[in-house]
């Protein structure tokens, strides 16, 4: 039917440490399923904001199909839908914490839904990113360095 749905936030690995994960479903119209499930959408620079008990879901930007094109903006916000424990424990820990939620993937389930992971994340510093890198390069040359002798 649809090919796996790999839809991914490729810099939030890199820019966020995550704490704790939460799975949750979208609440989308029709033709934004139908671009999500041919990957024509892109999770890059998007964040969630409790906004009055509920989460929302920012700068998600989803293809608009040619037969949908005087639908709505692509780019709007998007009801998360979570459990209320959820949603209070997660607004607690942004209070008082300062934590960000920061949406990872987007993937089907087996009924085939389309599901969002989220994470509470602590945003890193620059020295952190600068570590991260350090270590990348000195992978990849110690790789380079000990492949002639394999």
């Amino acid at each position: 039917m649809f090919r796996n749905v790999n839809i991914k936030n490729n810099k939030a690995l890199y820019n966020f440490i995550f704490l704790e994960k939460y799975i949750a479903g979208l609440k989308l119209l029709g033709h934004e399923v139908k671009s999500i499930k041919n990957n024509n959408a892109n999770l890059n620079n998007s964040f969630c904001k409790v906004l009055k008990k509920e989460i929302f879901l920012f700068n998600f930007y989803i293809k608009q199909l040619l037969s949908f094109k005087n639908q709505n903006a692509t780019d709007r916000k998007i009801l998360l839908l979570l459990k209320k424990q959820e949603i209070r424990k997660i607004s607690e820990a942004v209070k008082k914490f300062s934590l960000n939620i920061i949406p990872e993937k987007i993937f089907l389930n087996k009924k085939g839904l389309i599901k969002l992971v989220i994470h509470l994340a602590k945003s890193k510093k620059k020295y952190e990113k600068r570590e991260l890198i350090k270590k990348k390069e000195f992978e990849i040359l110690s790789k380079r360095k000990y492949s002639s002798f394999l």
